[in-house]
Order: structure tokens, then C-alpha cells, then sequence
């Protein structure tokens, strides 16, 4: 009986190819669903692929959200975890995931770790806690996302405004798609268990600076803190000083990134419905 989907987002002939050279484990119980964005030619699905555990469903959009959305779309199992096309697993990892939700019946969604080499190790906190109540500095990659299918369809999906694929905001889904969890009342826990392997720096380490990224940080502080984001920001451009973004040009992107939103509102998805 299939318990659990890996859904794992690639694009283009490059992406199929990387996920065609990765060892994805055979588990009782777990199956793999690639979708698989096509949008500008037909490429054949690589016969290593072609297993009675591994499920492509291909789409010829763009966006890495509307690749998410359609994952979920096409899932059928009762557990669900976002991942990407370079991302590895192990058979304990996932049976650990299961494992984890029988334990936890009441929780819909949960945010897990993953393991990746110590020049790209990001923090966690060593104690599970609602997400409702995150402790400060904690924030979701979308790889570390599980959730009881049931809950979520229908309910929330990704923005297909932003994320990798979209013309200016091209990050912070994660931000977005968890605010929109909790405003649903799904109920949705941080377990500190380890799920998969991801062995490269985070978008937030390689472009933190960059002008696409601090847009896209104002636009989503926007969204997520609606009351307080303004003050949060003038906070996040004092401290960004530290990496070497100096106050002023914080500032004018994250500002111009929340007038881009309003001026095409980009936040009027309120997913799922």
C-alpha cells in the first residue's frame, strides 16, 4: 500500500537527466512522483525511470510553483514531501518520515531537516514546536516540507506569482505557502528529523545580496507580516550591514519589491481556493 509520495520538481532535458543519475531507493510503502516541466520540446522519459515505484507527470509550464502545484495535483498517496531534482534519500530517512506522522496523528503538515556538507549547514533548533509559535531566525526551505495530502488540497498551494521561473520575484515561496498554512488552520509542527541530502549552498547564501532577492524579501515581508513589515525591514537592512549590503541599497530594492507586488498583485492568489 503507498503511503508516501517524494514529489520531486525538474525542468528541461537537464533536470530529467540529473534525476536519471540519482539512486532513489526502493521502499515498501514509497513511490516517487517526478513532475516534469516541458516547455519548450518533447524529450522521452529516460528508461531508468520506467520503475513500478516511480511515477513522471509532465507539464509544459515554467515556474518552479506551478511545478509544486502540479505535483500535489497529481499525488495520490496520503503523504506527501516536496523535493527537487538534486536532492538524495535514504530507505531510513523516509520509513523515519512515516514513522514520524504515525506518531504525530493530529499533525497535517511538517517541516524536517536535511543533511548537506558543513560549508552550507544550515541551523536548526533541536526541539520540535508548532509553527504557529517558530523560535526567531527559523525559516522553511521548501525541500524540508511534508504534509497529509488531504489536508492541504484544496485548502493552499503554492503562489505561482513568485519562485524560480517568474520574471522579478524569484524566491520566498516557502515564506508565503507556510503563512498561508497557518491562516488555514492546518495544523503544522517542526520535527527535528533528518530527510535527505542536499549538498549546495541555499539561494539565501549564494544571492543574499543580490538585487532579484532583497525585492523578493520585501514583497514577502509584506505578505507574511502585513502589520509589522515595514519596522521588520529597517531591522533585516541594519543587520544585513554585517554581510556587507549596505543600508541604503537594502532598503531601495526590498522597497521596490513590495511596490512590484502591489502594483501587480502578485499576493491576490490566496492559494488553493
Amino acid at each position: 500500500m503507498l503511503r508516501l509520495q517524494v514529489l520531486i520538481c525538474t525542468i528541461g532535458r537537464e533536470g530529467i537527466e540529473r534525476i536519471s543519475h540519482t539512486h532513489y531507493p526502493q521502499v515498501e510503502g514509497v513511490g516517487y512522483l517526478v513532475s516534469w516541466q516541458q516547455p519548450d520540446e518533447h524529450i522521452d522519459t529516460p528508461s531508468t525511470l520506467l520503475r513500478d515505484d516511480m511515477q513522471v507527470c509532465i507539464t509544459p509550464t515554467r515556474g518552479i510553483c506551478r511545478n509544486r502545484n502540479h505535483a500535489i495535483s497529481c499525488a495520490t498517496a496520503p503523504l506527501c514531501l516536496m523535493t527537487d531534482d538534486d536532492v538524495t534519500y535514504t530507505a531510513e530517512e523516509l520509513n523515519g518520515l512515516i514513522r514520524t506522522f504515525d506518531e504525530n496523528p493530529e499533525v497535517e503538515l511538517m517541516t524536517v531537516q536535511y543533511s548537506t556538507s558543513e560549508a552550507y549547514r544550515k541551523a536548526y533548533p533541536e526541539y520540535s514546536f508548532d509553527l504557529r509559535h517558530r523560535p526567531r531566525g527559523y525559516y522553511v526551505s521548501a525541500i524540508e516540507i511534508a504534509f497529509r495530502r488531504e489536508a492541504v488540497v484544496g485548502r493552499v498551494a503554492f503562489c505561482e506569482n513568485i519562485s524560480l521561473g517568474t520574471p522579478v520575484l524569484r524566491c520566498g515561496e516557502e515564506d508565503v505557502f507556510i503563512k498561508d498554512v497557518l491562516d488555514a488552520g492546518i495544523v503544522s509542527r517542526y520535527c527535528p528529523i533528518v530527510v535527505g541530502t542536499h549538498a549546495h549552498a541555499s539561494t539565501a547564501a549564494r544571492d543574499g545580496g543580490e538585487p532579484y532577492f532583497l525585492m523578493t524579501k520585501g514583497a514577502v515581508f509584506s505578505y507574511v507580516h502585513r502589520r509589522t513589515w515595514f519596522l521588520r525591514l529597517l531591522v533585516n537592512a541594519w543587520r544585513s550591514r554585517k554581510q556587507g549590503i549596505p543600508f541604503f541599497r537594502f532598503m531601495r530594492y526590498t522597497l521596490s519589491g513590495v511596490r512590484y507586488a502591489r502594483r501587480h498583485q502578485v499576493f491576490s492568489h490566496k492559494s488553493g481556493r
